[in-house]
């Protein structure tokens, strides 16, 4: 893994809230899998031919995909009730529903995408945003990472035959 930077989060998330945003966390993580001996990995296109730098690669990926814990997330994102003004004729009620059931849809995302989504939200939104909007702050790269952990697995499943 990369250097981790001292916050009170513990072993993968503290890895990936040492990154600035979740663009370089991938960048560092295709890095990391390139180091692996027989891996390669050029945008989508991955080869491997070794089974034991494949399920090094999916266990390294799995470890960017760590989630915050769900307490954290509650706790950062239980605050939007009162940040963000309530969309038009939207009783307080149903503002704090919305923001219960975003918290739920966020909660598996990785911890770096948490705190980039909490950030960059502060900064972008005046009223309570949708989760499509939310989601879409990180989407690229959380799907990026998810589509690095299929192909891995793939070639495990594959190397392993």
């Amino acid at each position: 893994m990369s250097k981790v930077v001292s916050i009170s989060e513990g072993g993968n998330v503290a890895t990936l809230l040492s990154f600035r945003d979740p663009s370089r966390a991938n960048a560092q993580l295709v890095r990391e899998l390139n180091a692996l001996s027989t891996v390669r990995v050029n945008g989508i296109n991955i080869e491997v031919d070794k089974l034991p730098d494949a399920i090094a690669a999916v266990a390294n990926i799995e470890a960017y995909l760590t989630p915050h814990k769900r307490e954290r997330v509650e706790q950062l994102f239980s605050r939007w009730k009162y940040l963000f003004q309530r969309p038009y004729e939207t009783s307080m009620d149903e503002c704090s529903t919305r923001v219960d059931i975003m918290i739920e849809s966020l909660i598996d995302l990785p911890a770096d995408c948490i705190m980039h989504i909490y950030n960059q939200s502060i900064k972008s939104f005046r009223i309570l945003p949708p989760y499509s909007d939310v989601y879409a702050l990180v989407k690229k790269e959380y799907e990026m990472r998810k589509i690095y952990l299929e192909l891995f697995q793939n070639k495990v499943d594959e190397l392993q035959k």
